[in-house]
């Protein structure tokens, strides 16, 4: 099995799309080290980023079959990639989020259940508000947050002004913002917007 080259990758990839594990060997090799430093270089460490690499393809492998060979392979894996350093990085805040507010309100709670309860209701209730958004306002904020498209490019897959698309945005943000502070109070606001911060 010898290394491909650049201009081989749409061959291999529809040989990937046909379960071909030889062809996912390949593009793994070819692929894997790339994810590793472009990982390093948004701040993992050596340990995550191979992690990294192994989710990525991972991903990969799940999803063969919806492979296109005529779309840019190395384009999917850095999106694959943006999505779960993303994803790791509103994991870990959340994490340091939940331990902060836990110790700011030892004395108040005593209850280890009932905080932990508490804190996670502050995000189910965020979601389930955002699922209340009027339909479009919902589906930009959820491209935006979710799907980490920036405004031009929802601008462009919903055929609108990008100054629309930042206004949905903007609404769409200070709505939720205003039912979490209106239903919790002020001591832990900040918390709530800190642990949202890569939604809002």
């Amino acid at each position: 099995m010898g290394k491909i080259k650049q201009s081989d990758i749409p061959k291999v990839v529809d040989r990937l799309r046909e379960g071909d594990e030889n062809a996912f060997s390949q593009l793994y090799d070819y692929f894997k080290e790339k994810i590793f430093f472009t990982s390093r270089k948004m701040c993992l460490s050596a340990e995550d980023a191979e992690e990294i690499v192994q989710e990525v393809f991972m991903i990969v492998w799940k999803n063969k079959r919806n492979l296109k060979s005529d779309l840019s392979f190395n384009a999917y894996l850095l999106s694959i990639l943006k999505s779960l350093i993303i994803k790791r990085s509103r994991n870990e805040a959340r994490k340091i989020a939940y331990e902060v507010y836990a110790i700011d309100h030892a004395e108040k709670v005593t209850n280890e259940t009932a905080l932990q309860v508490e804190f996670w209701e502050i995000e189910r209730i965020s979601y389930l508000e955002i699922e209340k958004l009027p339909y479009t306002q919902k589906k930009i904020f959820k491209l935006k947050n979710f799907e980490n498209l920036c405004s031009a490019e929802i601008a462009e897959k919903l055929g609108i002004s990008k100054r629309t698309v930042e206004n949905h945005i903007y609404v769409a943000s200070k709505t939720i913002r205003n039912i979490l502070q209106n239903k919790y109070d002020i001591s832990i606001k900040s918390l709530v917007l800190f642990i949202f911060s890569p939604l809002f």
